[in-house]
């Protein structure tokens, strides 16, 4: 049995310190780019790490000088939650609180508040200033975002503002007014630099290869690169230090099984630990894998039921075949009428985020969640 102190392993929310990987050579490219005031899109899929290197890009870039704020919009559905998400990011910021207090003089459509928290630490009270966007209209809330926006040039210096997942801006109703105020802010904050992530391959390329679109070729995208063997040589030394030994083959088969995701490999591994294995192999790899899959079966079995026939078997061909989606066996083979009628599934399966592009490889396709592939591959098998 193994005798731990404390896992080496985290998962669930983007990782810091020791926890997390570093990616020294694309800080380096990112910092370089942003430096020279050149916008970057980090694009790759989700819970790929991209967080958690913002994270670490700004822990290295702050000690230069740099305001670095990260404003989360992956849920955003209207302007009024872009604003909440930016300012609620800005009060994050407990160096930018005095700031604060005098940009709600110049906003002044913004309604601001005193909210009393309790410490959990200490049990006093903890006064902090907060906001009200409820009585604010459409029209005062995109000129609030002007206004915020305007403002981002007395943050410092240097600043970089991160939106993560920020092809949810293109989602929102609004006839590109987001996209092109955003693009109008580039030209006139000179000493802000804007870093965005996404992981919707399809709509960040319409975003800025459409010449139509405000934000066309306006930004670097770069991206997020797949990891290498170093990766591997770094879960295996994280398990040697509570006394556990697991293969290269291992952890190789697990990062294949997850599409190279670190918070699943990491979510594994944690599980593997926390079992006191003392050694870890391949087969241990895949009994806590089909475990924690089979704990999601409920939330995948009601998404599959939220789907056509057609889906459904768009997903299964997809789980379970690496190449050649569209040959005529495969479509044999997993009942489906016709190539167009694949397509169509497809094409369906990617507008609700559920399937993306893998790179330029046609006929081939990467899951949103590669643990439910993981799943459909276990529950229906081929």
């Amino acid at each position: 049995m193994v005798k731990l102190t404390e896992n080496p392993f985290k998962f669930g929310n983007p990782v810091h310190g020791d926890y997390y990987f570093p990616r020294p050579e694309l800080t380096n490219t990112v910092r370089q780019f942003l430096s020279n005031h050149i916008h970057v899109v980090l694009m790759g899929p989700r819970r790929f790490g991209k967080t958690s290197f913002v994270f670490d890009l700004f822990e290295h870039i702050e000690k230069e000088g740099y305001v670095c704020l990260l404003v989360d919009i992956f849920n955003v559905t209207s302007h009024r939650d872009f604003l909440h998400q930016f300012l609620r990011a800005l009060r994050k910021k407990q160096r930018l609180k005095n700031r604060l207090k005098n940009w709600w003089k110049k906003i002044g459509r913004l309604k601001p508040h005193l909210n009393l928290e309790i410490d959990p630490h200490t049990g006093r009270p903890n006064p902090s200033l907060g906001f009200s966007l409820g009585q604010l209209d459409e029209e005062e809330v995109r000129a609030g975002i002007q206004d915020l926006l305007d403002e981002l040039t007395n943050l410092g210096d240097k600043v970089v503002i991160a939106l993560d997942e920020f092809q949810q801006i293109s989602q929102l109703e609004d006839k590109g007014w987001l996209e092109a105020t955003v693009r109008t802010h580039f030209q006139k904050l000179p000493n802000v630099s804007f870093l965005f992530t996404g992981s919707r391959k399809g709509i960040i390329s319409d975003m800025l290869n459409d010449p139509s679109r405000p934000l066309y070729r306006s930004c670097q995208i770069i991206e997020f690169p797949s990891f290498g063997s170093s990766f591997s040589d770094w879960v295996i030394l994280r398990f040697r230090m509570v006394g556990v030994k697991c293969s290269t083959e291992a952890i190789n088969h697990l990062r294949a099984l997850v599409q190279d995701t670190p918070n699943y490999v990491q979510m594994v591994c944690f599980h593997l630990v926390a079992l006191a294995r003392t050694a870890v192999d391949i087969d241990d790899v895949e009994e806590v894998l089909d475990t924690v899959a089979r704990q999601n079966a409920y939330a995948y079995q009601t998404l599959l039921n939220s789907l056509t026939l057609a889906q459904q078997r768009a997903l299964r061909l997809a789980a379970n075949e690496k190449h050649s989606l569209f040959q005529k066996e495969q479509l044999v083979k997993y009942e489906i009428s016709s190539a167009p009628a694949l397509h169509n599934s497809i094409k369906a399966l990617k507008i609700k985020g559920i399937l993306d592009e893998e790179g330029t490889a046609k006929g081939r396709v990467l899951f949103d969640d590669p643990l439910f592939a993981y799943w459909l591959r276990i529950s229906f098998p081929m």
